[in-house]
């Protein structure tokens, strides 16, 4: 697979390994952007799905949050396999990690729902601040994914307090995840970044992709914000940049992931992604 920023819809439409989409990612040298769609959404505007929105505004991959792995049911299209066709782009599949493996969640990591979502191209684990939710507890549930496929496994894991220490996330990639994602410089309490470049850089060595991600609801933020993260986190030695789902109906502000896309890598790769048909 060619470097992100050269894949058109063609190219997104192959069924590619995790180490291949991983390289890349790295290939275009802290250039990709990937945005997050809440599933139950409705769309901001009735015409296209929030997905559509957010590729027109230069989005390279998309990751669809609180998806039923059972309908696969996203707001204003049929289901995944159609939301793949709209947008043109390859699109992932965020599943919850549990306190334990929930079979009867719909939305929850496990093999279950893992088997339901063969479409998906990548998977990303989520794993928020509640009981039971340990970086043990994420690890464990990196390894039973990645012993049952070889696609690319994002982890990412929140904390009400902040960032974790870098060592816990060089230990998701020790665990055999692909890539991890970190809070972006200034997106919530205590990111700074001498931490992001820390944990970032820990991330590196382990050999994973070093994401940032602005996932506190300043997805919707004003443009000189956006521009500001964003050129903290390439300092900080990104490979990828991600947009949480709180911005405005269930997606990042198209225009910040615009605003994004220009600072880190101008308006050639941005007007190129933005104008690219799906015919190609």
């Amino acid at each position: 697979m060619q470097r992100i920023l050269n894949c058109r819809t063609s190219d997104f439409a192959q069924s590619v390994s995790g180490s291949e989409l991983r390289q890349a990612i790295v290939a275009c040298e802290g250039r990709t952007i990937m945005a997050e769609v809440a599933a139950g959404a409705a769309p901001l505007y009735g015409e296209v799905t929030n997905g559509e929105l957010l590729c027109a505004f230069g989005a390279d991959l998309l990751l669809v949050k609180g998806m039923d792995c059972h309908s696969q049911s996203i707001q204003g299209c049929r289901d995944l396999k159609h939301f793949k066709a709209l947008t043109g782009r390859m699109v992932g599949v965020s599943l919850e990690v549990l306190a334990d493996e929930a079979t009867d969640n719909p939305r929850a990591c496990n093999l279950a729902n893992l088997d339901r979502i063969t479409g998906a191209d990548f998977l990303c684990l989520t794993a928020y601040d509640k009981p039971g939710v340990t970086a043990q507890r994420v690890c464990e549930a990196v390894q039973q994914m990645r012993a049952q496929t070889s696609k690319l496994i994002l982890v990412a894991k929140f904390y009400a307090a902040g960032l974790a220490c870098a060592e816990e996330y060089a230990g998701y990639i020790t665990a055999g995840a692909d890539g991890v994602m970190v809070p972006a410089p200034a997106s919530c309490r205590g990111a700074s970044e001498t931490r992001v470049d820390a944990a970032l850089a820990a991330i590196r060595q382990a050999g994973g992709l070093a994401i940032t991600t602005i996932s506190s609801s300043q997805e919707g933020a004003d443009e000189e914000t956006i521009r500001q993260i964003g050129l903290a986190s390439k300092r900080c030695g990104a490979d990828l940049y991600n947009f949480g789902d709180a911005g405005v109906a269930g997606m990042a502000d198209p225009q910040a992931v615009y605003t994004l896309s220009l600072a880190v890598r101008g308006r050639r790769h941005t007007w190129v992604r933005m104008a690219a048909s799906l015919a190609r």
